[in-house]
């Protein structure tokens, strides 16, 4: 099973890019009920969502978001920028019209009435009923003064969770997030659109005008007319989201390239420290993949003096290479600096 989602040139030609804060709190959640040691940076954000998140808050946001099917669109707004704010989405989410918060909790949650054409896109109501879950407790108490209650609760949960958690790491992850953006408009450029999602998960193809997504249910969703929105996340890993609610352009949210980026950075080495310089040893070892001088500068945090000083040193010693991508101008290391650190 799959959607589909048929585009001519021109709505591909529309289609954007946006970064959503709550796409990444959605995704940082997930990882509540599937913990990933092979992700630092959300078990980091685990441990302190469990430490600093109100349990009525985190407990509510998880019941939503545990579901390998379907998590409730509203919860994840399309960016109407290219860097939304947590601000606008809260807002939005807790905008959200009472009979589209009532339509997606039906597809959510077990023996709720849906539309027979939903039931039959699964496979038939009982298929339906296999792959919703019982309404948590938490659900329906938040639920008890009506969808417009709902979704205000469920807007101050995002925002909270965002401050408390993300907030932290909120500048790194815009970097990754950037970054992949950047890396996918330079694939566009350098080889044409269709090789947009050449690499974003193997759920995601282009098979004949159309982007399929594999997905446990079968739609077409035929009103892509203002192109389709990709939002890359760092939360994601297991898969891709699809946000697709006539008559709103559909989204993607799609594992982010990079993440090691938001790990602990590696400790320079310390006799090449000795020998180059601790600082320039210490930048060397965080161009573990390409970055700018800020990303640097926020990583390791030294200035953006420091850093250009340093990078210059470095370039001039052909440790590190530099290219300009748009208005970024990007530093990588080079194989000999990489034999030095091996």
């Amino acid at each position: 099973m799959a959607v589909r989602i048929p585009m001519t040139a021109e709505a591909l030609g529309r289609s954007r890019f946006g970064i959503s804060p709550c796409a990444e709190v959605v995704g940082s959640l997930r990882a509540l009920h599937r913990p990933s040691p092979g992700s630092p940076h959300l078990m980091r954000w685990r441990a302190r969502a469990l430490d600093a998140v109100p349990a009525e808050s985190l407990s509510l946001l998880a019941a939503l978001t545990g579901s390998t099917v379907y998590v409730l669109d509203l919860l994840t707004p399309p960016p109407h920028a290219a860097v939304a704010s947590i601000d606008d989405e809260a807002a939005a989410i807790a905008a959200t019209p009472p009979e589209l918060t009532e339509y997606q909790l039906d597809i959510a949650f077990r023996g709720r009435a849906v539309p027979a054409e939903v039931a039959a896109s699964v496979g038939g109501p009982a298929r339906l009923e296999e792959l919703r879950q019982p309404m948590p407790a938490v659900v329906a108490e938040a639920l008890a003064g009506g969808a417009a209650a709902f979704t205000a609760r469920l807007a101050g949960a995002m925002r909270t969770y965002f401050e408390r958690v993300l907030a932290p790491d909120w500048p790194r992850v815009l970097d990754v997030l950037t970054a992949d953006v950047a890396y996918r408009g330079d694939r566009m450029a350098q080889h044409g659109a269709l090789t947009l999602l050449d690499d974003f998960h193997p759920s995601v193809r282009w098979d004949d005008g159309a982007i399929v997504v594999r997905k446990p249910f079968d739609l077409v969703v035929d009103w892509p007319h203002d192109g389709l929105l990709l939002v890359p996340s760092t939360g994601i890993g297991d898969g891709v989201l699809l946000n697709a609610e006539r008559p709103t352009a559909p989204s993607i949210l799609y594992p982010a390239r990079g993440l090691h980026a938001l790990w602990p950075a590696p400790s320079a080495p310390g006799e090449l420290g000795e020998l180059i310089g601790h600082t320039r040893a210490t930048l060397l070892a965080a161009l573990d993949v390409p970055r700018t001088t800020a990303e640097l500068g926020r990583r390791e945090a030294l200035s953006a003096a420091t850093v250009s000083y340093h990078l210059g040193i470095l370039h001039r010693t052909g440790l590190v290479a530099r290219r300009r991508t748009g208005r970024r101008v990007v530093y990588a290391r080079t194989e000999l600096a990489a034999a030095l650190l091996g």
